[in-house]
């Protein structure tokens, strides 16, 4: 092709070389002679050209040459030749984000919150004058002396108008996978902003992460701010980052474009508050933030003394302080209160109900909501969740001495979910007295029945009553623990077994 290209072009340009070669065009460096000065002239695929054809493609991309902007790669020239398609723009010497990524890896979170402003810019100039750019990626944001210049925006836009059907014959998709939305992909053609503003978190994401996410989010994800899904070196760097940054990330790739945080530069405005809060906290100060972030959570912890991950996730979020100082900082307070920091809640101390079931697969977080409707349902009690991971641990949202302690752990794991339903009983509270005081009542009636008739002038003959209406009250608590305990095992059962049922009906194993 470049021979012919060369050949039919040969009075404008003088085609040097090869640089470049996507899914929609091969890119060749060149030099305008008519300007002396160096483009780069891209060339659609021949099949491509035929479907298209050569009169709806120029007039879409000749609407995006009234895009002016600086970070936005300007239209120099196109045209047909022979019936090739093709079009020039300003040579890049710096390369792309692509050639970047593939050097260094990953970016600094200010370097990436820098970019992503500049990106954001172009992208909502060209929103205000309708076009949706639909395949934001590294490849298409160019970069020299630090700026970012945003490629390629008619040429989706022109690929965009033709029918699904013509595409898929070609082997092409309008937008690039692990950039490309879900209605995207779904095949919605009347896009909007936030479809880019879907690809520039996702690639935002692969800046501070080195990949872009496996995995759509889901909704439980968006409510927590969370990527449950992420891969244990994904979950490092993350964690590395102030705990708001990653919120920022779930929102701008929420499933439904509502969810998101209102295009492009809505989700760099935030990005850029959320790195803010990277500035470096003495351990002290983090240790505080800790203590007053988390007052709640620690006084549901001084019941099973331990303070759950999930809870010093959301501090670590709310904050916007790095996890693992966080973490740290919650050891040191939890210490302070002879507490541990656990992935789950505390094994209980004393009577306890246990109930483990297995299912045949591994639950996937898509399924998480459903579950805990399902355990609020059947217990009739309102609670809490924590994630950690992809495991799953419920417990009622009151701690109250006379509340149920109820632990529900779903941990999906080597193909299949254990579920392990735990119901602690105390000999405290109301659940003690009622009972001690019946018998103590019982034990009064018995010492004014053996006053009565005359046995209580003897010591020896006292005695025997006093240890009989202890025993009796021992008995009674023991009695009712045990009746609590008959009751609760059944119910528990049945829940572990919906919930197992649940898993094994909504997930492909």
């Amino acid at each position: 092709m470049r021979d012919r290209l060369a050949t039919l072009l040969v009075d404008r340009y003088t085609v040097e070389e090869e640089i470049g070669r996507g899914g929609w065009a091969v890119v060749y460096r060149a030099r305008d002679l008519r300007h002396d000065r160096p483009v780069a002239l891209k060339v659609l695929r021949d099949d491509l050209t035929a479907l298209i054809g050569a009169e709806r493609f120029l007039a879409e991309i000749r609407i995006t040459a009234r895009l002016n902007h600086p970070h936005v790669l300007p239209l120099l020239d196109s045209g047909e030749a022979d019936g090739l398609l093709y079009y020039a723009m300003p040579f890049i010497p710096g390369g792309s984000l692509r050639d970047l990524l593939e050097r260094e890896g990953r970016c600094s979170l200010d370097a990436t919150a820098r970019l992503v402003e500049q990106v954001a810019s172009a992208l909502e100039h060209a929103h205000r004058e309708s076009i949706v750019h639909r395949d934001v990626k590294p490849e298409n944001i160019l970069l020299s002396e630090g700026l970012a210049t945003v490629s390629d925006f008619g040429v989706a836009r022109a690929i965009s108008a033709l029918d699904r059907r013509q595409l898929t014959s070609t082997g092409l998709h309008v937008g690039t996978l692990g950039y490309m939305s879900p209605e995207q992909a779904a095949g919605a053609t009347d896009l909007d902003g936030a479809t880019d503003e879907f690809a520039l978190a996702a690639v935002a994401y692969e800046m501070l992460v080195g990949e872009t996410p496996r995995r759509w989010m889901t909704d439980e994800a968006v409510r927590m701010g969370r990527f449950f899904e992420a891969e244990p070196v994904h979950r490092e760097a993350l964690d590395a980052l102030p705990g708001r940054v990653e919120q920022v990330l779930v929102r701008g790739m929420a499933l439904n474009p509502r969810d998101r945080l209102g295009g492009p530069g809505a989700f760099a405005d935030a990005l850029a508050d959320a790195a803010k809060g990277g500035r470096e906290v003495p351990d002290d100060e983090a240790r505080e933030i800790v203590r007053r972030a988390t007052e709640l959570e620690l006084a549901g912890a001084a019941e099973t003394h331990a303070l759950t991950m999930g809870g010093v996730e959301q501090v670590a979020a709310q904050v916007g302080l790095p996890p693992e100082q966080v973490r740290r900082a919650a050891n040191e307070v939890a210490a302070g209160r002879e507490l541990t920091v656990s992935n789950a809640s505390a094994r209980p101390r004393g009577e306890r109900v246990q109930v483990d079931r297995v299912a045949a697969c591994e639950a996937d977080s898509a399924v998480h909501p459903s579950l805990v409707d399902a355990i609020q349902s059947s217990l009739g009690i309102v609670g809490h969740v924590s994630s950690v991971g992809r495991t799953l641990t419920w417990s009622p949202a009151a701690t109250g001495v006379d509340d149920r302690k109820i632990v529900v752990t779903l941990t999906p794991k080597d193909g299949v979910t254990r579920v392990h339903v735990e119901e602690r009983f105390e000999l405290a509270g109301v659940r003690m007295m009622l009972p001690a005081g019946g018998a103590f009542l019982a034990m009064v009636f018995v010492m004014l029945v053996a006053t009565f008739l005359g046995l209580a002038s003897s010591t020896w003959a006292t005695l025997p009553l006093v240890l009989g209406g202890v025993a009796g009250a021992f008995l009674t608590v023991n009695g009712y623990l045990t009746a609590r305990k008959r009751r609760s095992e059944p119910e528990l059962g049945m829940l572990a077994d919906r919930l197992t049922a649940l898993i094994e009906g909504t997930t492909s194993p």
